[in-house]
């Protein structure tokens, strides 16, 4: 009997890592949220929490090496001065120089970054907003408008903000949410919002209106879940746990949630699994944080949607990841 192998020009991917002299040295991770990847990129500078607390910094993708021990950083404070955590951070696709922050106290702070990197410290922002009295979990920019934000809090809201127009709030999410968020995502356009929620739901929104138009039964765990929103390709793909250590990839369409396309078994464990889709390739990175294993799907084509390519081992767990765009 013939098995018959399916066709991909990704079909023979391999990882190799990166020549230590094109690597960056003495990273000093500091804390954030649990469940944030820790770092982004885009095609200048990648950003990331660092020691001590309230810090993050912003390295020129140029500078390879050892990153100094004096480097300038961002310092974000709380509105009466005090150091406060950075629980998630992102950097925007749409001006490579803005930096978006997610503190502890629940503000919300856009800074500037100066082309050439940051010369000295930085300890106030182009805009802050005070988004929620509780802590912010979540925080990202809008794929294609620049200065729109959204950001989630403990306190289970959703708001989208418009940074250009100093802070003013544009739309909230219908209040859905029954447990703390772990994940959110706009769609290729940014006109939607896909949620992941510790009360084990996927929730679908119209980011205009904040209507809650569809939802799900997702993954069994009220363990993390992460997705991804497979923009052009319109899926969205969800990474979360079952029973025990077992673990799942879901996908979705989102116009009909209560039909889930496909399921894939990923290899059991106990680390979270961030998703990271390449738009211009159609393939998904699935990168454990903590755990050793990262996984190569191919998206679209069949009704799996997701076909594996490649199950990449590291030798040291990695704290968190990022792609980097293809202009870099």
């Amino acid at each position: 009997m013939t098995t018959k192998v399916r066709s991909s020009k990704f079909r023979h991917v391999v990882g190799t890592p990166m020549q230590l002299r094109d690597t960056y040295g003495d990273i000093l991770t500091g804390s954030c949220h649990s469940e944030s990847t820790i770092i982004k990129a885009n095609s200048k500078f990648f950003a990331m929490p660092w020691a001590p607390t309230g810090s993050v910094c912003i390295v020129p993708l140029a500078r390879v090496g050892t990153v100094p021990e004096e480097t300038p950083l961002v310092h974000y404070r709380d509105a009466e001065g005090d150091k406060c955590q950075v629980n998630e951070l992102d950097l925007s696709p749409c001006a490579d120089n803005l930096l978006l922050t997610a503190g502890n106290d629940g503000g919300l702070a856009v800074w500037d970054i100066p082309a050439e990197g940051l010369t000295a410290n930085i300890t106030t922002p182009t805009v802050r907003v005070q988004a929620s009295e509780k802590r912010l979990l979540v925080a990202k920019f809008h794929p294609l408008a620049s200065g729109i934000a959204v950001s989630g809090a403990a306190d289970k809201v959703v708001k989208i903000w418009d940074i250009e127009a100093g802070g003013s709030e544009v739309s909230a999410l219908q209040q859905e949410h029954k447990g703390l968020l772990t994940d959110l995502a706009w769609n290729h356009e940014g006109s939607m919002l896909a949620t992941s929620c510790k009360d084990k739901k996927l929730r679908v929104f119209d980011a205009r209106s904040g209507e809650c138009v569809g939802e799900a039964a997702d993954h069994q765990s009220p363990k993390s879940t992460h997705l991804a929103w497979a923009g052009k390709l319109d899926k969205i793909i969800t990474a979360g746990f079952g029973r025990g250590s077992d673990r799942n990839l879901h996908v979705y369409d989102p116009r009909n949630l209560s039909a889930r396309l496909s399921e894939h078994k990923l290899p059991a464990g106990s680390s979270v699994m961030h998703l990271m889709f390449d738009e211009d390739t159609g393939v998904l990175f699935v990168a454990g944080k903590g755990g050793g294993n990262n996984l190569i799907f191919a998206g679209g084509g069949g009704a799996a949607f997701v076909h594996p390519l490649l199950a990449y081992k590291r030798t040291t767990p990695p704290h968190g990841g990022c792609l980097l765009p293809q202009t870099h």
